[in-house]
């Protein structure tokens, strides 16, 4: 009789390890919703995207464009006018120098410009006062002191070395001409012998020479030799 009454009651009790019945309350309920935002549908606040604003920085750069683009403008006008404006110089210029427009003009200067050339630089230690004398007729301004200081050397020296000197311009070029104003690059040659000795040397020269005209006929008033 016992052992039925045991058999009973286990067959009524059910396991014992058995999880209750339990109903999640309102709470519990918002704060699974919480912590699984997937599960619900429903994303977490910080993943919720942003409201879009107007972009300040845009604004600015659009200005910084404008202001970059009138900048540009204004350096390109700039530039064009620089360019014209310099243009027109050169032209003038152009205008003024007819060294390369005025064949006869520049031919005369060149001739005579080479002819002064070859009187001043040659001469003979047997009578140095002629190509002197001959100097001065085809000199002015400052060029009558330069030559007079280079020939006083040339007046000392050439007896005692009884020097014989032959200069002849082999090539010239008007660089500038304008009105009675000339710039001529000369070309020569020079040969000098040593009377008795019948030594003889040649060597070139080069320099620049500018002129003026008096009366109608160029005169140099400066020699330019390049000595630096």
């Amino acid at each position: 009789m016992a052992d039925k009454d045991v058999e009973v009651t286990e067959a009524t009790a059910g396991p014992a390890d058995a999880a209750p019945d339990v109903h999640p309350t309102a709470g519990d309920a918002q704060t699974t919703a919480d912590e699984q935002p997937a599960k619900y549908g429903q994303p977490a606040a910080e993943e919720q995207p942003a409201t879009p604003e107007e972009p300040r920085s845009g604004r600015r750069g659009w200005r910084a464009a404008a202001a970059l683009g009138a900048a540009t403008v204004v350096l390109g006008g700039f530039g064009v006018w620089a360019t014209l404006h310099a243009s027109s110089l050169r032209a003038s210029a152009a205008a003024q120098n007819t060294a390369l427009t005025d064949g006869p003009a520049t031919a005369a200067v060149r001739r005579e410009v080479s002819a002064a050339v070859n009187t001043i630089f040659s001469y003979s230690y047997a009578n140095t006062a002629v190509t002197r004398q001959a100097a001065q007729r085809v000199l002015t301004g400052p060029a009558v002191r330069q030559y007079n200081t280079l020939f006083a050397l040339v007046t000392k020296n050439a007896p005692a070395q009884k020097l014989v000197v032959t200069t002849r311009v082999t090539n010239s070029g008007a660089e500038m001409l304008s009105g009675d104003r000339a710039r001529v690059l000369v070309f020569a040659n020079q040969q000098d012998t040593r009377a008795g000795t019948g030594q003889t040397s040649y060597a070139g020269a080069m320099f620049a020479v500018t002129a003026l005209r008096q009366g109608g006929r160029w005169k140099i008033e400066n020699i330019d030799t390049f000595s630096g």
